[in-house]
């Protein structure tokens, strides 16, 4: 079995510019972190997997690191 491949952001949003990926191919090759991360928010909110449920978890993310900037957390 291959072993998962991560990128930088840089190349996953040139990758999806490119149409090569999608937003579950970029939940998934940002980091293993965030693969857990990702199943567990579709668990938790009853959302299937796919590039939909990825896309808002990818906002759900970005509001998370806004909020922790916000309060001097990240």
């Amino acid at each position: 079995m291959s072993e998962q491949k991560y990128y930088p952001e840089d190349i996953l949003v040139e990758k999806m510019e490119n149409g090569e990926y999608g937003w579950l191919d970029y939940v998934n090759h940002y980091s293993a972190e965030w693969q857990e991360e990702y199943s567990n928010y579709c668990e938790e909110n009853g959302l299937s997997i796919g590039n939909e449920s990825a896309a808002e978890f990818v906002r759900h993310k970005d509001a998370e690191l806004e909020s922790a900037m916000e309060n001097g957390e990240a």
